[in-house]
């Protein structure tokens, strides 16, 4: 596997939501990624305010597909409506996705045990 094809993948995800063609690993990168920026701008609350329902739950099931369900867990509560449960959804958040490190080792993961789950790179290789 290319380090090259995943940076390329990566960088897809994060800046076209997975490219004009997306397979499904595309798709659940792209929803995480934009899930855990808006999370990293203002915490969980936040992200529940400005992820449509859709992106949301594309967030939800992306973070099931790379294997962090506890990611998936604290999105799929209710929005905080406290401050004391923001605080406790953000730590909630945080343990699950310590740094954006987890994000790439799911992905890294993900990627060398299924390749065929993202779609070709510029190269038009799968691996």
């Amino acid at each position: 596997m290319s380090h090259s094809r995943q940076i390329e993948i990566w960088n897809r995800a994060a800046t076209e939501s997975g490219g004009t063609n997306p397979a499904p690993g595309d798709c659940a990168l792209a929803a995480i990624l934009l899930a855990h920026g808006a999370v990293m701008n203002g915490g969980v609350a936040h992200a529940h305010e400005v992820l449509s329902p859709e992106e949301l739950a594309a967030a939800i099931s992306g973070f099931n597909y790379f294997a962090i369900p506890a990611a998936a867990h604290v999105l799929a509560l209710p929005s905080p409506d406290t401050e004391n449960a923001s605080e406790m959804a953000d730590h909630a958040y945080w343990r699950a996705v310590p740094s954006d490190a987890t994000l790439t080792h799911a992905f890294r993961i993900k990627i060398l045990s299924h390749p065929e789950a993202f779609a070709p790179t510029v190269g038009g290789a799968h691996a």
